[in-house]
């Protein structure tokens, strides 16, 4: 009998800690930019949200050439449902229209569709201020006038963020550049974001306790877009960082702009995480 007790604890004990890890949220909320099609409902009671979680979508060409992405981050699973004014399913809305309303959504906001057919659904991305990216799988139940949202908040890329003027000196030093994922701009923009400070005014340190030092500025991009946009938004992005410094009295013949668009990539622009690792400022000594 006391065997019995013991393994039904150990086997509670294991549920426990399961049920903990997958950090249940108490409350299910709507996700803040990806809207259901006009006029649903949200199923809240049969909808979840999940601290952390994660998710295989489907990218490639359909309706063979497929792989899959595991994406972990923030989890939601939203339902919602589209009645007409008596209460029952509105079926007069296609699969169709209800695709082309989010494919325009996430393309109004520089997404990306990785999928779309039928059978399994349409799949898109959108990439956000932080950095990071948001996966979505949309499908659709016609009859009963459902859609269902899966989606990831992907974690945005931590990649050695900020250095310290010194850490900048060595590398300069000992490889005659260093690359910056400290210094951050709004979506498809040359705006500098606020969280850049820290890392610009380091950048402006280095500098100043190094009066002979000579630095070409360089912005990079991913290979999202046209090459010759994205050139010119690195050039641009490069010349904001110029700009910036140039304000704290650092002189102008000390510092170039050189934007370099993807022609520069470090890492193949074959996944989410490479093309964050593309998107950088160099800081190069002339």
């Amino acid at each position: 009998m006391g065997k019995k007790v013991k393994r039904f604890s150990i086997l509670a004990a294991v549920i426990a800690v399961a049920v903990t890890l997958q950090v249940i949220a108490q409350e299910v909320t709507e996700h803040s930019f990806i809207r259901p099609f006009p006029g649903s409902t949200f199923d809240e009671l049969r909808s979840e949200e999940f601290s952390f979680g994660e998710y295989e979508f489907r990218t490639g060409t359909p309706p063979r050439d497929y792989t899959t992405a595991t994406v972990r981050g923030v989890k939601r699973t939203l339902r919602y449902f589209l009645y007409n004014a008596d209460g029952t399913p509105n079926r007069a809305v296609s699969q169709v229209e209800y695709f082309e309303n989010y494919k325009a959504a996430a393309l109004e906001r520089g997404g990306t569709v990785k999928w779309e057919d039928r059978h399994y659904g349409l799949v898109f991305t959108i990439p956000r201020e932080d950095g990071g990216i948001t996966w979505c799988h949309v499908t659709v139940a016609v009859s009963p006038a459902r859609t269902i949202l899966n989606i990831i908040d992907e974690a945005p890329l931590v990649t050695s963020l900020e250095f310290t003027p010194v850490q900048m000196m060595e590398a300069l030093n000992a490889d005659g550049s260093i690359a910056l994922y400290g210094i951050l701009f709004d979506f498809d923009k040359a705006t500098l974001q606020q969280a850049s400070g820290k890392q610009l005014q380091d950048v402006l340190t280095l500098l100043h306790t190094n009066p002979d030092l000579r630095l070409e500025i360089q912005g990079h991009t991913d290979s999202d877009g046209s090459a010759d946009y994205n050139l010119q938004l690195s050039q641009r992005r490069a010349e904001s960082v110029r700009q910036y410094l140039l304000l704290f009295g650092i002189e102008p013949s000390r510092l170039q702009a050189k934007g370099y668009g993807e022609s520069m990539s470090v890492v193949p622009n074959n996944s989410e995480e490479n093309k964050a690792k593309n998107r950088r400022v160099e800081l190069v000594r002339f």
